[in-house]
């Protein structure tokens, strides 16, 4: 959303010299979170814009549905519109 991407190697520089628990996000999906625990880059993995527009991502993740597109016209405004509409897969 505007925000210029944190190089990998700060994050690995970072991951060096933090001996807490570390988490990164921006830009992953399934398969390059797996990745990334994997290689021990980081202990969690955080998913902001895949679970604004999945409340059920962990579900979607676990059986390999695809994810709704996040419609970045509706994030962070006052409406409910893009927060509340999105479909489920119990819907």
């Amino acid at each position: 959303m505007g925000a210029p991407p944190v190089p990998d190697s700060l994050k690995r520089q970072l991951r060096q010299c933090f001996d807490g628990p570390f988490i990164l996000a921006g830009g992953f999906d399934r398969a390059s979170a797996e990745i990334a625990l994997a290689e021990d880059r980081a202990d969690l993995i955080a998913f902001g814009r895949p679970f604004l527009a999945n409340s059920d991502l962990v579900e979607r993740m676990q059986t390999g549905v695809a994810l709704n597109t996040p419609d970045m016209a509706t994030f962070y405004t006052a409406d409910a519109k893009g927060y509340t509409d999105y479909p489920t897969l119990g819907s």
